[in-house]
């Protein structure tokens, strides 16, 4: 497999990477797994820069969906990986995000509280009401950050980790992801293989060291992303 994806090669979409860790800039419409994923490249990438390290692995440590870009961190040996799989169990880690919103949440700031329920034919979360048969609690702090005409810029911290949790809360909350058809977004022909969600940082203690770690990515400055003042 070449050590590429959407024309660049894996090295230029490295933010960080030393003896224990990777963490890549995803592209928007790359998955995070699977044969044509992500982790196949960078499985691919570690056995052509360090042949003589049989040992490497391209652990997943966490995943973002198809359409989300943005950070995400992979472990190079099983002690990183189990290191920051506990961290992930334990919600030592911590997961921020910026998102493109159609029209501005209901406040400033707050905390989204729902309940979801994965459907998992649909593949899609709903909310329900609390008493609901598998509901499970959904919680995430939010920031508008900036507006531009009836588009917010909002940076989002995730408080429990479901399926496409952003996603629904927001949408549930009527300020659904722009680009986002799935959950009420209006899909957006310039930005055709992703939505306006992007892992924006990632803080946790490095499986080695015990440092505390703060890695950033910024979205591209290209379709609704250009709206608004980035960096930040």
């Amino acid at each position: 497999m070449p050590d590429s994806f959407t024309g660049l090669s894996v090295s230029q979409h490295i933010i960080y990477e030393d003896n224990y860790l990777l963490a890549i800039d995803k592209p928007p419409g790359l998955s995070a797994e699977g044969s044509l994923g992500l982790a196949a490249f960078v499985k691919s990438y570690l056995s052509e820069a360090y042949p003589w390290k049989k040992q490497l692995i391209a652990g997943v440590v966490h995943r973002l969906d198809r359409p989300v870009g943005g950070l995400i961190i992979f472990a190079k040996t099983k002690m990183a990986l189990k290191s920051l799989n506990d961290q992930f169990a334990k919600r030592s880690i911590d997961k921020k995000y910026l998102a493109v919103c159609e029209n501005s949440p209901p406040e400033q700031q707050g905390i989204l509280k729902h309940w979801l329920v994965k459907d998992q034919a649909a593949r899609i979360s709903r909310v329900v009401a609390e008493n609901t048969n598998g509901a499970k609690p959904a919680h995430l702090r939010y920031e508008v950050l900036q507006t531009a005409g009836e588009h917010a810029l909002v940076a989002i911290e995730l408080l429990t980790g479901r399926y496409h949790q952003i996603r629904v809360q927001l949408a549930a909350a009527g300020c659904p992801i722009a680009g986002d058809g799935r959950y009420g977004g209006t899909p957006d022909p310039h930005y055709p293989a992703g939505i306006y969600l992007h892992s924006h940082s990632l803080a946790f203690h490095h499986p080695k060291s015990g440092e505390r770690m703060n890695l950033h990515s910024l979205p591209p400055p290209t379709g609704r992303w250009s709206l608004f003042k980035l960096p930040l």
